[in-house]
């Protein structure tokens, strides 16, 4: 790929947070489960944190395009790892969950912010390869961070690595002074106001919300809660753990930097609708397999095939609307994904319970969402595949 400075920069920026946050992440809950804390406090903390990512992620996007992208991210690259070691000392269930309310919202800057970055930084013939790489770069440092995070928190500690992993973090700033400053800020105006785009660039915009609204609703049930699935129906060590996940993340990371020759292989949309329909059958067999290298196997898969999509979705998206709003509707995107997600996880301690029976129940409700998710990527494909727009993307 070529790649200007800006996206090299913004490249490293994804790998440094992608390695410590998977690092935090994948040992977090298992070191509240160490604490005491039960099923629906760390429910209820998981609902925090998404919470978060939802309201000041939406204020963030919105203030990055009024004030500047990358002074947005230097801020948040500084507040969330602060906030992310203070939740690892001894505090009440009310300030542990006002912390991660705010991590939520600091790291929240690494999805919103950088995909409007990044499609600042591009041009049509190289937005979607980048989009890509920044996709797979995010899951193949991810997939480092969960082995390293899994195999020191049994070296040295939950609670150490928690703090080592945090520290790093502060790392990612050495790109991000490197940024060249932003061109492109909105007038003081009303945020919310699209009265000026056209009919498909609504239409659009309204989709992708709706798409990611269920999506995120049925991701959400279980998604965060994936190093307890692993510890509660099978048992495995935080090191087992740690590998389970990176495997799916390896795969993803692979599909995700090659998304670019898939959709023009086989159509990008069209390669978008068929991975999500896959996605349900498997979804819908985490149910009932107890085996536990088939449920990592299948597990790997339904994380590949949806998450393989993510970059080929958003460079279509972005690139259908104006360039002075990407931060505001990435933000408002990510309002409601992790809004939803927020109510999702607080049903996660409600439906498993405190038996491991309660994780049937959570499938199949997942399934569906998943399903209602497929159908509005179907009204997608049909309405934008063939579009100028999207075949210069992917240079059909």
């Amino acid at each position: 790929i070529c790649m200007n400075k800006d996206v090299r920069y913004l490249l490293s920026y994804t790998a440094i947070t992608g390695t410590t946050v998977a690092m935090f992440r994948v040992l977090f809950n298992l070191f509240l489960r160490d604490a005491g804390y039960s099923n629906s406090v760390i429910g209820s903390t998981q609902s925090a944190a998404l919470w978060g990512t939802a309201i000041i992620g939406l204020l963030m996007g919105i203030m990055a395009d009024a004030m500047g992208r990358k002074r947005m991210m230097i801020y948040t690259t500084v507040l969330m790892p602060v906030v992310a070691i203070m939740m690892t000392f001894n505090v009440s269930v009310p300030v542990l969950l006002t912390l991660s309310f705010f991590r939520g919202g600091f790291a929240a800057a690494r999805y919103t912010i950088v995909l409007a970055a990044f499609t600042t930084s591009t041009d049509s013939k190289s937005r979607a390869k980048a989009f890509g790489a920044n996709f797979g770069l995010m899951m193949g440092s991810g997939v480092f961070g969960n082995f390293i995070g899994g195999l020191l928190g049994d070296i040295i500690g939950l609670r150490i690595t928690l703090i080592l992993s945090m520290i790093v973090t502060f790392a990612a700033l050495i790109p991000l002074f490197k940024l060249e400053p932003d061109k492109i800020k909105t007038e003081r105006v009303n945020p919310f106001d699209f009265s000026g785009f056209d009919k498909q660039q609504k239409k659009i915009m309204v989709l992708f919300f709706i798409s990611t609204a269920t999506v995120g609703f049925g991701a959400g049930l279980f998604i965060h809660f994936g190093n307890l699935i692993f510890k509660d129906l099978f048992g495995m060590s935080p090191t087992g753990i740690g590998i389970a996940l990176s495997i799916a993340q390896l795969g993803t990371a692979l599909g995700s930097t090659f998304s670019h020759k898939l959709g023009k292989t086989f159509g990008p949309l069209k390669f978008v609708l068929t991975m999500q329909i896959l996605v349900i059958p498997l979804i819908l067999s985490f149910a009932f397999i107890r085996d536990p290298y088939a449920f990592t196997v299948v597990y790997a898969l339904r994380f590949v095939f949806m998450n393989t999509t993510v970059p080929i979705m958003n460079s279509v998206v972005f690139s259908h609307l104006p360039s002075d709003k990407l931060s505001t509707i990435s933000g408002m995107n990510g309002f409601l994904n992790n809004s939803v997600r927020a109510v999702a996880a607080m049903l996660f301690g409600v439906i498993v319970g405190a038996s491991i029976s309660g994780y049937t129940t959570l499938f199949i409700l997942s399934t569906v969402f998943y399903a209602a998710s497929a159908f509005i990527a179907f009204l997608i494909y049909k309405s934008y595949e063939n579009l100028e727009t999207t075949k210069d993307l992917f240079d059909r």
